[in-house]
């Protein structure tokens, strides 16, 4: 069967031959020669740079093999508009001007239609080979998410076009549409576009609060203004013309605005009672449910666990270590392990595994570092399918704190300060960034790569696995682990820089909230752990938590993290004040009726916790319910007055822990 990355890659590598067919039997059929020449030599890079660009943006490879048909056909159709919108836009601002508008329109037609028969092919092919597709959304709420209402969009780029108009015949006592009309209405309809893409205006919301309604519009005004400024420099357009796109822009938005706030404010709202969502009903954060045991085994009697493992590692040729086998005798003791389903290998490769009959051992020794290891979560995945609900699972890494040491004992320490800056970048960002890590593990093969015991331990728990025993020999970390969940269905756990991270939001409803990544890859599988482990320090946060990076600590100090929730506050997930967005597991700490009072208002970018600074997570719980009281009583005033004072103590020494 095809793993999801390997169809990933034909797709995309369909996708770039299809495209680049296309444009040369264009250029053929127009100049009677395959290669393109010159300004269409231009128009190619530019073109497949702004597809290549919007396809990501878009998501629409991994939206091609997991998401319905009607939701591809939406998402091929704004990534051919923009695609072509912004390859238009650089022609016209460039000396391409004079390439035919027909070429490009057609071309840009038939790359949207094939698309849409690569998604039909792929759909027949995903459903008869019989290939799991695994999706958390439930049907009806994919068809209401990000859906653009067009009863609202085509109106209001209709009179944006029209305002252009009218305003440059005001001004000059006539219109003739030519190339400088041209460059300002794609000036204008894109700068329009992005600021409609990034604060989610024209959606429907499911909103009792009208500034949460009106936001998205005032938010939206204020980006195309500021986007228009960036084409004004980037393409050196003349003042006479970036005048008339600002006097449009500014009575447009005017227009819309007006017409905005009669509506919402002249809807029906009912009696204004809010309907809380209840706890039950929030679906797991990472989708993992316990596995039901099968104890009909236990029937057999306990065997005779030392004398089977001996046995197994005298087959296996395999040497372990005395503290070793005593380590893993001491984790097995309670367990009962025939001897035919205990299996002792040394070897990096998923292949060895898949020899073994599904769900047929109880113990799978691996004495290989996961160090070496390509595809950790295809391996994980591999040894979860031949394990038995409840079988257990040994393996080790050299952890990254012995990576340095080791790395510091072999050279003085000044050259030492040379090199690890070095050594991070190589080894701990290049990894870890999508357009070079496929580069890095290529030149590597996977082998000595750098990897923490935090992400370690939320890889297994990613997998379902849960932490038996660990111990740590000689510098490497070793570990027992038992198959007691179902596999995460979580589609982006933290990997990357800027990570998004599942959190209770507006409504109790799950929302993305984008931050740069200041702990370990994966770590968020592994909080509920460390929770019932340490519980929590006085001020409220996790205690003795190794989750978090050297680096992080410092973002976290200094607020750096928080950067990119200007997105989530761009695109109105989250208010500029407001209390924090929770994961799961602590909003679950939370009472019941501040869970309830939270789920009313939006999560924000500035807690009333850097206004009140508590010191425990009791007076958490009563700085979040002081504020939230205050807000439902006067919201505009209690966020200034919250703001003002987070802002004094931010500037004046307060810093995140």
């Amino acid at each position: 069967m095809i793993s999801k990355s390997n169809l990933k890659k034909i797709i995309w590598l369909s996708d770039l031959t299809i495209f680049t067919f296309i444009f040369i039997l264009m250029v053929y059929e127009k100049f009677g020669y395959f290669i393109p020449r010159e300004n269409y030599l231009h128009l190619y890079a530019n073109f497949i740079f702004c597809w290549i660009l919007f396809t990501n943006y878009y998501d629409r490879i991994n939206s091609l093999i997991q998401k319905p048909f009607w939701l591809v056909l939406r998402i091929n159709f704004w990534s051919s508009m923009l695609s072509f919108l912004f390859a238009v836009i650089i022609i016209s601002s460039s000396d391409l001007w004079n390439i035919s508008r027909i070429f490009i329109v057609t071309f840009t037609i038939i790359m949207f239609i094939m698309t849409n028969i690569i998604t039909i092919f792929l759909k027949i092919f995903i459903k008869s080979s019989g290939i799991e597709i695994i999706n958390l959304e439930t049907p009806i709420e994919l068809k209401t998410k990000n859906k653009f209402i067009f009863k609202w969009l085509l109106p209001s780029i209709s009179i944006l076009l029209l305002t252009y108009v009218f305003i440059t015949y005001l001004q000059t006592g006539t219109f003739h549409y030519n190339i400088l009309h041209e460059q300002n209405f794609l000036v204008l309809i894109t700068s329009w576009g992005l600021g409609t893409l990034l604060t989610n205006r024209y959606k429907k919301l499911n909103s009792i609060n009208h500034y949460y309604e009106i936001s998205p519009y005032l938010k939206g005004a204020i980006l195309t203004a500021l986007f228009i400024t960036f084409f004004y420099y980037a393409l050196r357009l003349d003042s006479f013309s970036i005048n008339i796109v600002y006097k449009t822009v500014i009575i447009h938005s005017s227009i819309e605005i007006s017409i905005f706030l009669i509506y919402f404010f002249g809807r029906y709202k009912g009696n204004g009672h809010h309907e809380y969502p209840k706890r039950k009903d929030f679906r797991s954060e990472h989708a993992q449910e316990f596995l039901q045991a099968d104890n009909s085994n236990n029937k057999l009697g306990l065997l005779d666990n030392q004398s089977i493992l001996f046995k197994a590692i005298i087959e296996s040729e395999i040497d372990l270590k005395t503290e070793l086998t005593t380590f893993i005798l001491d984790s097995i003791q309670t367990e009962n392990i025939p001897s035919g389903k205990l299996t002792v290998i040394n070897n990096h490769l998923s292949k060895n595994i898949e020899t073994l009959t599904d769900l047929s051992q109880q113990l799978l020794i691996n004495n290989h570092k996961l160090n070496d290891c390509r595809r950790i979560n295809e391996y994980l995945l591999s040894t979860y399918a031949k394990l038995e609900t409840g079988g257990l699972l040994f393996g080790n890494i050299t952890p990254l704190e012995s990576f340095t040491l080791n790395l510091r004992k072999k050279m003085p320490h000044f050259l030492f300060l040379i090199i690890l800056p070095f050594h991070f970048f190589l080894h701990r960002v290049i990894p870890k960034l999508s357009f070079t890590k496929q580069l890095y593990f290529y030149i590597t093969k996977g082998r000595n790569r750098v990897i923490s015991k935090s992400e370690l331990l939320g890889r297994l728990a990613f997998c379902g696995y849960q932490l038996v025993n660990e111990i740590i020999i000689d510098g490497n970390f070793y570990f027992i682990s038992k198959k007691k969940k179902t596999v995460s269905k979580e589609d982006s756990p933290s990997y990357g820089p800027i990570v998004k991270l599942k959190r209770v939001g507006y409504n109790g409803e799950f929302l993305n909230i984008y931050k740069l990544r200041t702990m370990y890859p994966y770590s968020e599988f592994i909080q509920g752990d460390i929770y019932e482990k340490y519980h929590l320090d006085k001020s409220g946060k996790m205690k003795s938590d190794f989750r978090i990076t050297s680096w992080g600590k410092i973002f976290r100090k200094y607020f750096i993290d928080e950067i990119p929730q200007l997105y989530n506050w761009l695109k109105g997930d989250i208010n500029f004040v407001g209390v924090r967005a929770l994961s799961e597991h602590y909003f679950s700490l939370y009472p019941t009726d501040l869970q309830h009072k939270r789920v009313t208002f939006k999560p924000g970018l500035i807690p009333p916790y850097y206004a009140d600074l508590p010191k425990s997570f009791d007076e958490i719980i009563e700085s979040e319910r002081r504020y939230l009281i205050q807000k439902e009583r006067s919201p505009i005033i209690t966020d200034i007055k919250y703001f003002s004072i987070a802002i004094k103590n931010i500037l004046f020494g307060a810093r995140s822990k």
